[in-house]
C-alpha cells in the first residue's frame, strides 16, 4: 500500500483583503499628509504677512526718527494726507543741493511710500499713525502710535488682524 501525504495548502501570495487594507491605509495616510501641507502652506502665509507688517511699521517708525523736523511739526500723523506719487527726492534729481527735502516734504514722501507699501502686500492693509502730542504738533517726548490692520485667512473666512507700535522720535 502506497502511503500518501496530506495536502496542504501553503499560501504563496497575497490575499484581495490584504491589499485593499494596505491600499486604505496608504490612501488615508496620503490623505492626512496633503491635509498637514495644506494647513502648514497656510500657516507660512500667515507668518509672512505677520514679518511684512512687522517691517513695514518699523520702517516707518525709523523714518519718523530719522526725520525729527517732521515728526516734531506734526508732519507723519494720520490727519495729514500725504501727496498721492509725491517723491521730494526725485522732484530734485540730478541737482547738487545739499537738502533737497524739506522735513515736511521727505515726510510726504515716507507716508506715500509707506502707504503704497501696506497696499501691495497686505490684503486690505491700512495704516494710521497718531501722536499724543496737544495742538497742531507732536513735541519732543510725545509718543507716536503706529497701527497696520490686514485681513488673515483663516478657518472660517477672514479675520481682521492689528499691529501696533508706539515710539518716541
Amino acid at each position: 500500500m502506497i502511503k500518501r501525504e496530506p495536502i496542504t495548502h501553503l499560501q504563496t501570495g497575497f490575499t484581495l483583503i490584504e491589499v485593499l487594507v494596505t491600499v486604505f491605509v496608504l490612501a488615508f495616510g496620503l490623505l492626512g499628509f496633503a491635509a498637514l501641507q495644506t494647513e502648514g502652506m497656510k500657516n507660512n502665509r500667515v507668518a509672512e504677512l505677520r514679518t511684512e507688517v512687522t517691517q513695514a511699521t518699523y520702517n516707518i517708525g525709523d523714518r519718523i526718527r530719522a526725520n525729527i523736523g517732521g515728526a516734531v511739526s506734526g508732519d507723519y500723523r494720520a490727519n495729514v494726507s500725504p501727496a498721492v506719487g509725491y517723491d521730494c527726492e526725485a522732484s530734485f534729481a540730478g541737482t547738487a543741493v545739499a537738502n533737497r527735502c524739506s522735513s515736511t516734504e521727505m515726510a510726504n514722501a515716507d507716508l506715500v511710500l509707506w502707504y503704497a507699501t501696506l497696499a501691495d502686500v497686505l490684503p486690505s492693509g491700512t495704516g494710521e499713525i497718531t501722536c499724543n502730542g496737544a495742538g497742531g504738533g507732536c513735541p519732543r517726548g510725545s509718543l507716536y502710535t503706529i497701527e497696520v490692520t490686514w485681513e488673515e485667512s483663516t478657518r472660517t473666512g477672514f479675520a481682521t488682524k492689528t499691529f501696533s507700535l508706539d515710539i518716541q522720535p
